[in-house]
């Protein structure tokens, strides 16, 4: 049996060792608290919409915590993060229900006006 090498974990932004070049090159930096996790973002998008997620995301994670007892934040992040992917799903499947139902009515009028 080969030797296993550990598993490198990514940098965190409370990394030291983080250096700029692994961010992205283009944007401002944002820094977000959750949970006291301070979180440092590159990105071209508003800081003010960028602390409004991270807030939505605390506020999410904190009623997760008391409604379900949940006490471990890690297990709450993930029972938030189920969430969010349920709620992106259901929309997905809602947009592609009103794409089809304005493909059938484009359809019959192209119909429509071939007839004539």
């Amino acid at each position: 049996m080969e030797d296993e090498k550990p598993v490198k974990h990514p940098n965190t932004p409370n990394d030291k060792s983080l250096s700029h070049s692994s961010l992205p090159e283009r944007g401002d930096v944002v820094v977000v608290n959750i949970l006291g996790n301070e979180i440092r973002l590159r990105t071209g998008t508003d800081s003010a919409y960028i602390h409004k997620l991270a807030v939505d995301i605390e506020n999410r994670i904190r009623h997760c915590m008391s409604d379900s007892g949940v006490m471990s934040s890690l297990k709450a992040v993930i029972l938030v993060c189920l969430e969010l992917a349920d709620e992106l799903e259901k929309s997905k499947q809602q947009h592609f229900k009103k794409d089809k139902i304005w493909e059938e009515k484009i359809d019959k009028l192209l119909d429509k006006i071939s007839a004539i």
